[in-house]
C-alpha cells in the first residue's frame, strides 16, 4: 500500500498582512487555518502533521481540536524551508510520499487533494521518483506531492523559496493534473486576497 503524509506549512511572519495574522482571519466564524485543516483531514492521507513557528501558542489553542500533530518549527524565521526540513524529519519512515500543503489555501476543497493522491498512488514505484504537481490552465499551483526518494535533498534547501528549487532541478520526474477550478492558485497573503477569499464564500 502508498502511504502519503501530509505537512500543512503554517509558521511564517505573515508579514505581508497588515491587519494581523493572516491565518487567523476569519471565513464566517471559523479561521482561514481551520478550515484548511478541516479539508484535509477528511481526504485520504494517512498522517498529517501541522508546522508551527510565528505565535505558536495561539495556533495551539485553535487546534487542539482536531486531535492531530502540531510540530514547532524553532527555525521558522529562516523562511519555508526550515518548516519543510522539520516536517519531513518528522513524518512517518514508512511514508512513500509528502505532501506539502500551504496553510492559507482554504478553497482547496477535499476532492481536490483526493485527485492529487489517487494520481501520486497511481504512478508512484520504489524505483521512480515522482513529483506531482496541480494545474489549472496551464498554471502550476499548490499542494505538490513529492516521493521518498526526494526527502534527503529536502536537507539542502533554503530560505523561502521551498522546495521550487528541487522542481526545477527534476522535471523529468514531474506528473501534472489538470484541476478544474483555480482554488490551487489561491492563497491569502495579503488585505486584498483575504477580502478576495471573503467574497467567495458569500
Amino acid at each position: 500500500m502508498v502511504r502519503v503524509s501530509c505537512l500543512v506549512l503554517a509558521a511564517g511572519l505573515s508579514s505581508r498582512m497588515t491587519i494581523g495574522n493572516k491565518l487567523l482571519l476569519k471565513i464566517k466564524k471559523i479561521t482561514i487555518i481551520e478550515k484548511t485543516i478541516e479539508n484535509l483531514i477528511l481526504c485520504n492521507i494517512d498522517d498529517l502533521y501541522v508546522i508551527l513557528g510565528h505565535q505558536n501558542n495561539l495556533f495551539k489553542k485553535i487546534l487542539k481540536k482536531f486531535n492531530v500533530p502540531l510540530i514547532f518549527n524553532k527555525s521558522y524565521k529562516e523562511g519555508m524551508s526550515s518548516s519543510i526540513k522539520k516536517g519531513i524529519q518528522t513524518i512517518d519512515s514508512k511514508s512513500n510520499g509528502v505532501m506539502i500543503c500551504l496553510a492559507d489555501m482554504p478553497r482547496i476543497n477535499t476532492n481536490t487533494y483526493n485527485t492529487l493522491i489517487e494520481k501520486f498512488k497511481t504512478y508512484y514505484t520504489k524505483k521512480n521518483p515522482l513529483i506531482v504537481i496541480p494545474e489549472y490552465k496551464g498554471v502550476s499551483g499548490n499542494p505538490v506531492i513529492f516521493s521518498n526518494h526526494f526527502f534527503s535533498y529536502f536537507e539542502n534547501i533554503t530560505g523561502d523559496k521551498g522546495a521550487k528549487i528541487l522542481i526545477e532541478k527534476n522535471k523529468k520526474y514531474i506528473k501534472k493534473v489538470k484541476i478544474l477550478n483555480n482554488s490551487i492558485l489561491k492563497d491569502v497573503d495579503n488585505k486584498k486576497m483575504y477580502e478576495e477569499l471573503l467574497k467567495h464564500e458569500q
